[in-house]
């Protein structure tokens, strides 16, 4: 974590974010030195965290490069329908309770040995119910959403329901304890053993769609299972629910939940109505330009998975003001991102994927304008879930999951995946004004705060490139020597 450090160091005066929640306070209000201190890593985590997802994002193109050109259009749409499926069922499921973990351990001050408890069993109990509701439901999902799908692989993802709950609640309580070096080293050995076992199957014996498949669901098991050793080490818990804890938890978590799934929903509805009007192919190619424009949303991922911990803590002023502060700095990025990937992206497709996969680069302009939207949104609801005011998410992220899905039952038919695209962009659109607009009322700060860049963000990119450089130079200089 050298590189992120250097770049704290280097932060500009006056930077909330870099260690100084003074920049923009009024004159003779202080910071406790806790809070500075505190803060001071937070720029460090961040590029932490990200600069993980950077390379778990390039090894998951390479899996998705493998995928693509092994398994051919139509069984890479049917792979990706099937590897979101659990994802959905785990966002109906789990209750915000990954939400309330932070908060109980950040604001309640609760020990981590009660949450991780509640924390284990409950994914156990609420994956294992979801599984014979899938298995139950299967003939309904297999007729509507997933036709096209093969049963045994739709069967074959279930287990993956209670390891996804397990890590959403686990990897919420290493996040409120600071713990990003632990997720950030998860998160990539994973990924590296998704990739070998790709290569492995696809590559070196010619297996298709069953051992891609079984490739995704026995990774996480012993992936799972290093974590809760690991966890299990550092805070024995034991295996009993803490019934009083865990109704402090739903009420609070309940809260989230609706905000988290309709953030979802809006997020990966449309694959699933792309199936339902279209075939798999037309997912497989959607699939491919969403997953190359998301690429951007990791940057407000990342930065959301650092911030929220630290909001939770703050007063409500230096709270505002470092809300502001990420979002002015994610637009610059993923602004600039999105008209580079929007340039170079079909010629990257073809290039990686093949040119069967050509056709995924038509909607990529419009998925990218909606992930530039969608980046703004997923800040600022870490700034009013902090505050306790889950409603303005909820309402947001209904009004635009609604219309999201009212677009799409038009600009489907008519217009295939470029519709689906057109349909997702008008809606991040719409939500991420919405939000802006409470976020300005109620921290009383002028838009420019939060939507243009200043001369010390600027000044923060251009002193981080340099120290970058600089880094990037005495570790070319000391392999030489």
């Amino acid at each position: 974590m050298s590189r992120q450090a250097e770049a704290v160091r280097q932060a500009p005066a006056g930077s909330v974010a870099d260690g100084d929640p003074a920049g923009s306070r009024p004159q003779g209000m202080s910071v406790a030195p806790q809070t500075v201190v505190r803060d001071r890593s937070l720029t460090r985590d961040v590029f932490g965290t990200y600069g993980t997802r950077v390379l778990t994002i390039g090894l998951g193109m390479i899996m998705g490069i493998i995928t693509a050109r092994y398994l051919g259009p139509y069984n890479r749409g049917v792979f990706a329908l099937v590897y979101l499926l659990p994802s959905t069922v785990v966002t109906f499921a789990k209750m915000g309770l990954a939400q309330a973990s932070v908060y109980s351990i950040r604001r309640d001050r609760v020990t981590p040995e009660r949450v991780v408890a509640n924390a284990f069993l409950m994914s156990l109990m609420i994956g294992g119910v979801c599984i014979v509701l899938a298995v139950v439901l299967r003939g309904q999902l297999l007729a509507t959403f997933l036709h096209g799908v093969p049963e045994w692989a739709m069967l074959l993802t279930l287990p993956l329901i209670p390891l996804l709950l397990f890590e959403s609640y686990f990897y919420a309580i290493l996040q409120a304890l600071g713990k990003f070096g632990l997720y950030n080293r998860r998160l990539l050995i994973g990924t590296t053993l998704l990739v070998v076992g790709m290569l492995t199957f696809l590559v070196g014996m010619g297996a298709g769609l069953r051992a891609a498949i079984l490739v995704v669901v026995c990774v996480p098991i012993m992936m799972d299972l290093w974590l809760l050793i690991t966890v299990r080490r550092r805070f024995p818990f034991s295996f009993r629910l803490d019934l009083a804890l865990l109704n402090r938890e739903i009420r609070f978590g309940l809260k989230s939940h609706l905000q988290v799934v309709a953030q979802h929903l809006h997020l990966r509805a449309d694959a699933y109505l792309v199936n339902y009007f279209l075939d798999p192919t037309q997912v497989a190619f959607y699939n491919v330009a969403v997953r190359l424009a998301e690429f951007l949303l990791d940057v407000p991922d990342s930065v959301g998975m650092v911030l929220y911990p630290r909001l939770a803590a703050l007063d409500e002023h230096t709270m505002h003001q470092l809300t502001a502060q990420a979002c002015r700095r994610t637009l610059l990025v993923t602004t600039a991102g999105a008209v580079v990937l929007s340039v170079i992206g079909p010629k990257l497709i073809v290039l990686w994927y093949g040119q069967a996969f050509a056709p995924a680069g038509e909607p990529l302009l419009l998925v990218s304008v909606g992930i530039v939207m969608m980046s703004i949104f997923v800040l600022l609801t870490r700034n009013f879930t902090s505050r306790n005011k889950q409603q303005v998410n909820i309402a947001a992220g209904v009004i635009a999951l609604g219309s999201n899905i009212g677009l799409n039952l038009f600009t489907i038919p008519a217009m295939g995946i470029v519709g689906a695209a057109m349909a997702s962009a008008i809606s991040y659109t719409a939500v991420a004004l919405l939000l802006i607009g409470f976020f300005a009322r109620d921290s009383g700060l002028p838009l420019t705060d939060v939507l243009i860049a200043k001369p010390e963000d600027v000044r923060f990119f251009w002193g981080l490139g340099v120290r970058l450089v600089g880094r990037g130079k005495d570790f070319a200089l000391r392999l030489a020597g």
